[in-house]
């Protein structure tokens, strides 16, 4: 018998004061291929994806933040899941979110895509 194979979640923080339509992105989300949910903060995430009685993982977590440059450094050290900042803001130089995936919502649907093939 062959496994399953499964794909690596995805963290997707979602800067609230952003251009981008929240309640746009979450019907997008709803209706896509991604299994998806919601949670508060990176720990509810975390629970999310470990909860071994929920019969199937979902691919995405969307985590509303404040600044998803000033929340990536806490994902980062609690997580080792690929993490995703949909930002309209533009990352600090110096910021460590140049290591995860940052732009706008179709560059993050277009990443997303690459990272959970069909």
């Amino acid at each position: 018998m062959v496994p399953e194979q499964r794909n690596v979640p995805v963290i997707v923080l979602m800067d609230k004061d952003s251009s981008n339509d929240q309640a746009m992105i979450r019907q997008w989300f709803e209706e896509s291929r991604f299994a998806t949910c919601e949670a508060s903060n990176v720990f509810e995430a975390l629970e999310q994806l470990s909860d071994f009685t929920i019969k199937s993982r979902p691919d995405v977590v969307l985590l509303d933040v404040d600044c998803c440059e000033d929340e990536l450094p806490l994902v980062r050290e609690v997580s080792d899941l690929p993490v995703m900042a949909l930002s309209g803001k533009a990352a600090r130089k110096n910021s460590n979110i140049r290591q995860s995936y940052y732009g706008s919502f179709g560059q993050v649907v277009s990443q997303l895509n690459e990272m959970i093939p069909q």
